[in-house]
């Protein structure tokens, strides 16, 4: 088996989770047996892991794990269907579409509230003291059972947790307390575990008891770390027949200093500290692979992709010019600060200048509370405010859409692992600007044939190639062309090929 470890999958997800998930599918279409794991719990599991295109048999959590309940059905449980309530004798009253509170005698002691994107089904029971402080909080799982339930200090802050098996029995409690006037989770307790409980002092403690148990279970299985925040978990694991970490970032804190910049804290422990404890490090790009080994001589570093493109998408004839929405440019990917979405805005004034009627949207989760409040003020003092689109996180068919109405993909990151979007772009035939930056850009766009590389912060220059490509018909054609021949690198066969190169 492989394992692929992560925190989780997330409603939003970055990269690293969207290509862990396209190697889960990839490795299981050949049948080569893989899982996503992941540590934190999650009960909306199902709703995420679906959205990202992944089956129940692909995906094993932790907390589904000691909870028994990997393999539960879904089921709608309404409000008006709940076992636990008494309506004889509690008088529920809506509050509109996301809640109702739970009276009794006269007297509010409690609110339901209801499943975001749902009609009627359970999301959470609150219950309230006298005072109306909250004092427990029931969380229902999105597959439509109890699943955990919360508990209170006076003051609102969490004091404890119990996690549940689908028959209501507590499998594991983790306890809260005060550190330096701030609360934590301090204990973690494993009850009743095949007869016995098991004290940890720490999530990553529990999750480290966790793979091993996995390792016992599956013996022969190879791990491969994918977040750097576990990478000291995995580096601990016994029994794994290997072990690899897998890079899908620029490794320095500045992107261009690769050879003797400052390493970010959170790799030190695959590239230096617990080096001897992994089999190896894994990268997308031959870029990175040549300057870990040139910085990094012992190591033991391979190519391997992180994602590929759909046959489907392969065999289907990608939209034409005319098909398109007339100088649409799109930007898609994390909106966070080292992808620079400032400076895509202040290419794209210099692109309106020259055509007014041109259009710039970003399709991203924000980082922060305040990204997208900056990007518009700013689009607002340039002028630009009109021609740009703060779209939606979306993936799947809504994602495939916005690649086929678009003229143009652009990129304007500091730095980058490799650049999904860009590969993803490349199968619907959507020439991209890009610059040359560690790492993936200049490795999947070829100058001149299926977009354009420049040098980092060109912006007049990138203003240039992206109003050539919006103003030229013939030269898009000619480059969406060549643009879908070279996805045809990235086929499922191709990048299974690679894979079994790279693992033993």
């Amino acid at each position: 088996m492989y394992f692929f470890v992560s925190e989780n999958i997330f409603t939003f997800n970055s990269g690293t989770e969207h290509a862990q998930a396209k190697r889960t599918k990839l490795f299981n279409r050949f049948d080569y047996g893989a899982i996503y794991v992941t540590r934190n719990y999650n009960r909306f599991l199902e709703r995420d892991r679906q959205a990202i295109g992944l089956a129940a048999k692909d995906v094993l959590n932790m907390y589904d794990f000691y909870q028994e309940i990997t393999e539960e059905p879904h089921h709608d449980q309404t409000v008006r269907t709940l076992e636990s309530l008494p309506f004889d004798e509690y008088h529920l009253i809506s509050k509109g579409a996301d809640y109702s509170t739970i009276n009794h005698a006269g007297r509010e002691i409690g609110r339901i509230d209801i499943m975001p994107g749902t009609v009627g089904l359970v999301n959470a029971i609150s219950w309230y003291d006298l005072f109306g402080n909250t004092t427990v909080r029931e969380n229902y799982d999105w597959r439509g059972f109890k699943s955990s339930i919360d508990y209170f200090n006076p003051d609102g802050s969490l004091a404890g947790q119990k996690f549940l098996n689908r028959q209501g029995i507590p499998v594991l409690e983790v306890t809260h307390m005060a550190v330096q006037g701030k609360m934590y989770p301090t204990v973690f307790t494993l009850l009743n575990h095949q007869g016995a409980d098991y004290q940890f002092s720490s999530e990553d403690e529990l999750f480290r008891f966790f793979l091993n148990e996995l390792m016992l279970i599956s013996p022969k299985s190879t791990l491969i770390s994918d977040r750097r925040s576990l990478d000291g978990v995995v580096a601990d694991i016994q029994n794994a027949d290997s072990k690899w970490a897998y890079l899908h970032d620029v490794h320095t804190v500045q992107a261009n200093k690769a050879l003797k910049g400052k390493l970010f804290d959170v790799y030190k422990t695959a590239l230096v500290d617990r080096v001897d404890d992994f089999d190896g490090i894994m990268v997308p790009s031959h870029g990175q692979q040549k300057d870990l080994l040139t910085r990094f001589p012992k190591l033991n570093v391979q190519v391997a992709p992180d994602g590929f493109i759909e046959s489907d998408v392969l065999e289907s004839t990608p939209k034409t010019v005319g098909e398109r929405i007339p100088g649409r440019v799109v930007f898609v990917g994390r909106i966070s600060p080292e992808k620079r979405p400032e400076q895509a805005i202040r290419v794209f004034s210099k692109v309106v200048a020259a055509m007014p009627e041109a259009t710039l949207e970003f399709h991203g989760y924000p980082a922060n509370g305040t990204i997208i409040a900056d990007l518009k003020e700013q689009a607002a003092r340039e002028g630009i405010q009109d021609n740009i689109i703060f779209g939606d996180y979306v993936t799947g068919n809504d994602l495939s859409q916005i690649y086929q109405q678009a003229r143009v993909l652009i990129n304007t990151s500091r730095g980058e692992g490799y650049g999904l979007s860009l590969i993803e772009a490349q199968g619907y035939g959507l020439p991209a600007v890009v610059y040359d930056i560690n790492y993936g850009p200049a490795e999947i766009i070829e100058d001149g044939q299926n977009g354009f590389v420049l040098k980092a912060d060109a912006t007049k220059e990138m203003a240039d190639k992206i109003l050539l490509l919006l103003s030229d018909e013939n030269l898009w054609i000619d480059m969406s062309q060549r643009a879908y021949q070279a996805a045809k690198v990235y086929s499922a066969e191709n990048m299974i090929k690679v894979w079994e190169d790279v693992l033993p």
